[in-house]
């Protein structure tokens, strides 16, 4: 499904295996050729969508000579690295991504990082071997490209009529970026604003210092008054109010922390243990791995702030109020 935002800027939809069902990528016309934000991830139907949706425009995959990408996640570079195989086109990702990208690709290297971190935190060993074995799979859903040039936080970039802005938003990833069209007022978001839920936030086990929450929720208010007419994510319709959606999401985050406090509050509990009391616990697998992960960025901030404390006690990291 393609749809016009502008004369020379268009959304087109592709398919995704999962519960969002779907991905938006952005084509912007330029010179004769195709910019596109966003590639979709490495299944059959994104190529067959994503050809048909160029048709329409008059362009094929070989007119694609630039791809800015906002983050490393297989459903938003998935088909880079075949696009660029067929027309040449330059790969835009910020070096921080590209970096984690690099070392998703050594599958043993992370198998064994993700044991070290996950199974301490309480992570069942049925899930940790689920997870293990999806991200085989997720490392075959994106296609090897080569990085150009990095995106540049700020850096303005003009194609064609059209100029925009490469706005950093760590958080959801460590080096995300967003696209923000200052002349038309547009901001295509990726994954770091979503019009109906938050994005998942993990810790990077590569580099355990990074604090997604707070790189987050600092993310955001960087960005809170900034001039938008439209929100274009990368799930989901499009919105207008950029500043409401944000406090939205703040508040919810502040009503999760308090949750979690309140789940610990005169007890010791694994990071899992607080997930469950939180999200249930009739997760299925791979949704107990997120549910410990958005919970494991809150405890890092509370144990930060001096609220939560831990210990350990037979292999296991225990958390408790202070």
């Amino acid at each position: 499904m393609i749809d016009r935002i502008l004369p020379d800027l268009y959304r087109i939809t592709l398919p995704m295996p999962f519960r969002l069902r779907h991905v938006h990528v952005y084509a912007l016309l330029h010179d004769g050729r195709v910019a596109l934000f966003d590639t979709g991830m490495n299944i059959p139907e994104t190529y067959t969508v994503l050809d048909e949706a160029l048709s329409t425009l008059g362009k094929t995959t070989k007119d694609i000579d630039r791809i800015f990408l906002t983050h490393f996640h297989a459903d938003h570079c998935g088909i880079a690295g075949r696009i660029q195989e067929i027309s040449g086109a330059a790969v835009h990702l910020s070096d921080v991504d590209e970096s984690r990208l690099q070392q998703n690709n050594r599958l043993e290297e992370l198998a064994g990082r993700a044991r070290q971190f996950f199974l301490p935190q309480g992570l069942p060993l049925k899930a940790m071997d689920t997870l293990i074995k999806l991200m085989a799979v997720f490392r075959k859903a994106t296609i090897p490209f080569r990085v150009g040039s990095p995106l540049v936080p700020r850096e303005r970039i003009t194609l064609g009529d059209r100029t925009f802005e490469v706005i950093p938003a760590p958080g959801h990833t460590a080096g995300q970026m967003c696209f923000y069209f200052p002349d038309e007022a547009i901001l295509l978001a990726g994954d770091h604003i979503l019009p109906d839920i938050t994005p998942n936030l993990s810790p990077d086990i590569f580099r355990l210092e990074y604090r997604p929450l707070k790189s987050f929720l600092e993310s955001l208010g960087a960005i809170r008054d900034l001039p938008v007419r439209m929100v274009y994510p990368a799930h989901g319709d499009p919105f207008p109010d950029l500043p409401k959606r944000i406090d939205e999401m703040k508040e919810h985050h502040a009503e999760r922390t308090q949750l979690i406090v309140e789940a610990l509050r005169g007890k010791e509990k694994t990071a899992f243990d607080v997930s469950g009391d939180i999200f249930g616990t009739e997760l299925p697998e791979f949704d107990q791995f997120l549910a410990l992960n958005e919970t494991y960025v809150h405890l890092v901030e509370l144990m930060d702030k001096g609220v939560v404390m831990t210990g350990e006690r037979d292999g296991l990291v225990l958390y408790r109020t202070t």
